[in-house]
């Protein structure tokens, strides 16, 4: 796994041993990035990687300039691995690791994102639930964008209406915005 451009374009990413961890591919990330481009003012974005893993998706982002990137993770391998990629790139200044599940997260942090990256594992009972943090979570005219199985659809909520969606294989990606363009 390597981070695809921005200031640490290239290098490569530590992954953890689990067999259940199922990293975003390069080829989805370049084009989740590729469209986030258009959206997105880098330097003014704080994102926010749930699900986290590696850190692989919220490390694009500060590599693109996001100003911050917070990562939500609960595996301890998973864990160990973002650690050392945070500390190997000498994102420690820009990133905070929180360690608890996405659901908790989302319930007791007021905290506001411009980009919220999510990869749940595919088939994940409360994806619902974890849409309806993301709204109440993300900032006015921001961006959440999920990754999923692509068979199982990903549509409007009562607070996020989709404003894109991708297949890649057996991957899908969807993208949204809040439906009425402000904080739930």
């Amino acid at each position: 796994m390597r981070i695809i451009t921005g200031a640490l374009g290239g290098r490569t990413l530590r992954m953890p041993r689990d067999g259940a961890f199922r990293p975003t591919t390069d080829r989805v990330k370049e084009s989740v990035f590729s469209i986030l481009g258009g959206w997105v003012n880098w330097d003014a974005t704080s994102a926010c990687d749930l699900f986290a893993g590696s850190g692989n998706l919220g490390i694009e982002a500060l590599s693109r300039g996001a100003s911050s990137c917070c990562f939500v993770e609960q595996s301890r391998d998973s864990l160990s691995v973002l650690d050392r990629n945070i500390a190997e790139l000498g994102l420690a200044p820009k990133a905070r690791i929180v360690r608890r599940s996405v659901e908790q997260f989302l319930k007791q942090h007021a905290e506001q994102f411009s980009l919220i990256l999510a990869d749940p594992p595919y088939r994940y009972p409360r994806a619902e639930i974890v849409l309806d943090g993301i709204a109440a979570r993300l900032a006015a005219g921001g961006i959440a964008v999920l990754e999923h199985e692509g068979e199982r659809a990903s549509t409007d909520t009562g607070a996020l209406r989709v404003i894109d969606r991708r297949e890649y294989g057996t991957t899908a990606v969807t993208f949204f915005q809040l439906s009425n363009g402000e904080q739930p």
